[in-house]
């Protein structure tokens, strides 16, 4: 009979600090599952207060409940920097953050940074400034989740030539604008349409013949010291249910895909259109980029491959 080979952090008890909303914020879910997929012995704690916990007003630091060999706190904004200390004082462990928002919060990030054992931005440009300050930072990018970044045929309420998913803000509506014509559809919040969750989210990016990501401050509405270098959530996502990607080049996409083999890249709005024009005439090129990021994606873009990487690097 074969014995199982152990898997990598078996035992390892952790506590995971995120939003576990199964509508809104797959994230945390995704982050939960991954950590358990590597052996650990996962306790979710939920940041917000819920449940109970608003009941009673009970604070964050009340709840995270018995000592653990790693907190783990993604994004962590309702923790004062000064409670983690106390925390770590009284419970010990090794205590690492998770920012997602870099470099759009970077004064927020650059005061909690401080407190933990380790701070993980997936902004490589964040990565010098959490340094000079003196922070155990590291650059560690975002991933998909398998089970539900996959394709999904909605039918043809779905499908559409262009697909943006995102927030709306003036600089991304001013370059939506110039790709309208093309039969370009938004959805999220401020949008005509409105925001998708769950797996209507997942319809919406597989229907897409071409799915746009526009990072935030991207173009000349945009705020430059706040645009970074670091490829948002979406990047992974589009790559993981399978769709030709059409993306502004942030300096940290091409860490991760290869250009007009995985993803397509544009500079400028000129550019962006010009190469809408060309993915939406080539059925085989789509497909051809399509079947390569989502073959990337599973193989090197994962949760659970960016909660190793972390883990590795906290614990060594």
């Amino acid at each position: 009979m074969t014995v199982p080979a152990p898997l990598p952090f078996s035992g390892l008890r952790v506590v995971l600090v995120a939003a576990f909303n199964r509508r809104y914020h797959q994230s945390g879910l995704a982050l939960a599952a991954a950590l358990a997929s590597l052996g650990c012995e996962v306790r979710r704690c939920e940041e917000r207060a819920r449940g109970l916990g608003a009941i009673f007003g009970r604070p964050l630091a009340a709840r995270l409940g018995a000592p653990a060999d790693l907190v783990l706190v993604f994004k962590g904004t309702k923790l004062e920097p000064a409670e983690v200390v106390a925390l770590k004082r009284e419970g010990g462990g090794r205590w690492v953050n998770w920012f997602p928002d870099d470099p759009h919060e970077l004064a927020v990030s650059l005061v909690l940074a401080s407190a933990y054992d380790a701070f993980f931005t997936h902004d490589s440009s964040s990565v010098e400034r959490h340094r000079a300050a003196g922070h155990r930072a590291h650059y560690l990018a975002f991933g998909c989740d398998p089970e539900f970044h996959r394709p999904l045929d909605g039918g043809p309420r779905w499908r559409a030539p262009l697909v943006f998913v995102g927030s709306r803000d003036p600089a991304r509506e001013t370059v939506v604008r110039t790709v309208a014509d093309l039969g370009l559809v938004a959805w999220g919040p401020g949008w005509p349409r409105g925001p998708v969750y769950g797996d209507d989210f997942a319809r919406a990016l597989s229907g897409a013949a071409v799915g746009l990501n526009i990072h935030q401050n991207f173009g000349p509405g945009g705020d430059p010291g706040r645009y970074g270098t670091g490829a948002n959530m979406r990047v992974f996502e589009l790559a993981g249910v399978g769709t030709a990607q059409l993306c502004d080049a942030k300096a940290d996409v091409v860490r991760h895909f290869a250009p007009d083999r995985e993803i397509v890249l544009y500079r400028s709005v000129g550019e962006l259109r010009e190469r809408a024009w060309a993915l939406l005439a080539d059925d085989a090129l789509r497909g051809s980029l399509a079947a390569a990021a989502r073959a990337r994606a599973l193989r090197e873009h994962t949760w659970a491959h960016r909660v190793g990487e972390l883990l590795s690097v906290t614990l060594r």
